[in-house]
């Protein structure tokens, strides 16, 4: 098992991650109502974009430059 790429993790983006994961899961009921079917960035607690597409989405996101850790999750219905 090659375990390399654990030493390139950040783990303060790590830990960013997991918190907005688990914040998006507290509030997973919220976006079943107004996200459903779609891919959602998540930043700070916030929403910063979403799409149905996740290409599309990434493709935003790159264009807007985020390298902070943005969590990104599919709101099944």
């Amino acid at each position: 098992m090659n375990l390399e790429f654990v030493k390139d993790l950040d783990l303060e983006n790590v830990k960013k991650i997991k918190e907005r994961l688990e914040w998006f899961y507290l509030n997973y009921e919220y976006f079943k109502r107004y996200y459903v079917g779609k891919h959602v960035a998540i930043k700070d607690q916030k929403v910063i974009d979403c799409d149905r597409s996740l290409d599309t989405l990434l493709e935003r996101l790159q264009i807007r430059d985020y390298r902070d850790s943005i969590a990104i999750e599919f709101v099944y219905p």
